[in-house]
Parts: C-alpha cells; structure tokens; sequence
C-alpha cells in the first residue's frame, strides 16, 4: 500500500475493546477522508464493523464530515454512540473528582433571579432487572467538554436563563455517587425548568461520554447509546421534525 497515509487512532468505548487498543496506527489508501478510515477499520476489524458503521470522528474538538481531508500522521478519535477514559482536558465540565455542588451554586449565584432548577444523577441499584454494583464513566476529553459549552449556552439563549452549568465525572463510580449536576437560574421558575430539562436531554444524547456498567454476576456491558451527529447527519430528532409526522 505505497500510497497509504498513517492515521492515528483513539478509540472510545465499546470500539476499544472491539478493536483490541485505546490507541492504533491505521494505513488509509486514497481517499484520504474519515469516510475511507472507517472502511479500513471495518476491513481491519470485522468484529466492529457494525459499530464502525455508527461511528463518528473528530479531530481535536471538531466533528469530521465523511469528506474532509485526512494527513499522513493525524489523530483521530473514533467515537461510537454515546452514553452519556482519557482524562479531560476541562475540568470545568469534566472531573475524576467528587462533584462540589456548593462550588456551582457559588458560580451561578445571581440576585436577579428567583427560580434555582439542581438535577442530580446518581449510579442506581438496578438497570433492566440487573443488579449494578458500579458505574465507569469514559469520556473524549476536547470533544465531551465543547460539547456542554455548548449546551449550557444553548439552554440559556433558549429559555432566557441567566446560568446553566453542568459538570459531569469520569472514572468507576459507585451505587448513589453522582455522576452529573445540571445546576439553572432564571428569573422564573418555568424557564428554568425547561432549560435544565433541555441541558440534560442534549447531554445524554450528544456528550462523548460513556457507561460501562458492572454487575453483581461479575460481568460489564457498555450501556447502549446514541449516535453522534455528524456534520452530514443531524440528530434524529431533527430529521423527525424535517419530515413531519408519519402516517
């Protein structure tokens, strides 16, 4: 293959242990774009292939469209879909810490406003009538962190809110340790309720985060998750609406 480039491989989630590594060195043949990578991998790696399929790829904190150019010894993160590892590059959003509360409320505090929304998550006791002793959260640092910038800024133009922060933890968790706070001020108690119920929804269908869950019977599973969007793929939910409701 004298006219491969190299890419350069993270993989998340469930791909890493599909794949076999957290990080891989792959010949790309021309066309040199993500579309071509993941035809590879799927070559390569025939027991992913299905999840290759539902696979994104970013560079840095930018998603890549299935056209864009790739250079000899560019890394790329393969990010499967998300349930929502390395460690994060902000830990505004992102911590293997305890989540501090207290400091949150401290960042939002605003005297104009009289409506506060806290939502908390939590590893629970049971999932699909399975018992779960403990929860490993992963996540693609630059990407993952971007991404709830992105969702706190969302939330306020939206519903006219004064502060939304979320900050989400990484590394094993265990039953009733939180693993997200979604802390909204507005002036009014319907705008925050609303903007916090948005932050979380967005989180959990497009933050690269993962859940791997660990059982009583000794066995784990990646929790199923969403695939990300893509600059030539929108969110499900948006092409719904595109089409309109089905007959």
């Amino acid at each position: 293959m004298s006219d491969a480039i190299t890419v350069n491989l993270e993989c998340f989630g469930e791909l890493e242990a599909r794949m076999g590594a957290a990080a891989l060195a792959l010949p790309v043949s021309a066309p040199y774009t993500p579309a071509q990578l993941i035809a590879e991998a799927q070559r390569q790696f025939p027991g992913a292939a299905d999840l290759l399929s539902r696979t994104a790829c970013a560079r840095g904190d930018t998603l890549l469209a299935a056209d864009t150019p790739l250079a000899d010894g560019d890394q790329v993160a393969l990010i499967p879909p998300v349930s929502g590892g390395q460690p994060p590059a902000d830990t505004a959003h992102l911590t293997a810490e305890p989540l501090d509360l207290d400091a949150l409320m401290a960042e939002t505090d605003n005297p104009e406003c009289g409506a506060l929304v806290v939502f908390g998550g939590t590893v629970r006791l049971n999932n699909a009538g399975r018992e779960v002793t403990s929860m490993d959260y992963s996540a693609y640092g630059p990407l993952a962190a971007r991404t709830l910038a992105d969702i706190e800024a969302e939330a306020m133009e939206k519903f006219q809110a004064h502060a939304c922060r979320i900050q989400h933890r990484t590394g094993r968790l265990g039953l009733g340790e939180v693993s997200v706070y979604v802390v909204v001020r507005a002036v009014h108690r319907e705008a925050a309720f609303e903007a916090a119920r948005y932050a979380l929804e967005e989180l959990k269908a497009r933050v690269a985060v993962w859940k791997n869950e660990y059982y009583a019977d000794g066995s784990s599973a990646y929790l199923e998750g969403t695939e990300v969007p893509q600059p030539e793929r929108p969110r499900a939910a948006d092409n719904a609406r595109e089409q309109g409701p089905q007959s």
